[in-house]
């Protein structure tokens, strides 16, 4: 009879899955086997794990089907939340919008499935590139809005440029690479309310999209990078 042995695949101690291997005829397997085998279980548990929790954020209510990143409703709900805090703090808020480029060419050359799971790449990279508690949402189609408590515009528009690199130098599958551009604008300077602040971020990502693309604009004159 094989020599059977289960490994469970687990992700922050929650068991996902499980290996279920056999050895041949009169064959066992070496400790130093079933050691690899573990490690190679605990990537692909942890791989798993960030699979089940994606489908499970893209359920939730006030999420983005596609990305699992809250979906534009909960984004304003959330700049209008900051927008306050600010107002009572004194401190600065900031917004930052990023298009990827050229994005419809995906979908017309790889279809649209391959063009949400780039979405959904793009997702991860900006999350991951972001300090611990700002936001980031898909506001539609290939567009992610982001927001920066207690940011001021120079270093709102540095954390743009980190955040347009990651995607940049990011390998997305099938694809390879894509550039994007991003807006960045920051209250009270830009914006007295909240829909002023997401106007001007929009409008300092039209000037970086007019001005070639695969660049960072702010709000206000000629401030493209």
């Amino acid at each position: 009879m094989p020599s059977p042995s289960t490994i469970s695949a687990s992700s922050f101690r929650e068991r996902v899955g499980a290996l279920d291997l056999r050895a041949r005829k009169g064959q066992r397997w070496t400790p130093e086997q079933l050691a690899l085998v573990r490690t190679a279980s605990g990537a692909l548990g942890a791989a798993l794990g960030s699979r089940l929790e994606l489908d499970r954020l893209r359920r939730a209510p006030g999420r983005d089907p596609i990305t699992g990143l809250p979906d534009s409703r909960s984004f304003h709900q959330r700049l209008l939340e900051e927008f306050g805090r600010s107002q009572r703090t004194g401190q600065p808020l900031a917004v930052v919008t990023i298009d990827l480029d050229l994005f419809a060419g995906v979908n017309a050359k790889f279809g649209n499935e391959t063009g949400d799971a780039v979405l959904a790449e793009c997702a991860l990279v900006l999350k991951v590139a972001l300090r611990d508690g700002d936001l980031v949402a898909r506001l539609g189609g290939d567009e992610f809005g982001v927001i920066l408590p207690d940011c001021d515009l120079a270093p709102a528009r540095r954390l743009a440029e980190r955040l347009r690199h990651a995607v940049e130098e990011h390998r997305f599958a099938r694809v390879g690479n894509l550039s994007c551009s991003a807006g960045v604008a920051a209250s009270p300077r830009d914006g007295l309310d909240p829909t002023e602040l997401l106007s001007a971020a929009e409008q300092a990502l039209g000037v970086a999209k007019k001005s070639g693309r695969h660049r960072t604009a702010a709000a206000g004159p000629s401030h493209t990078h």
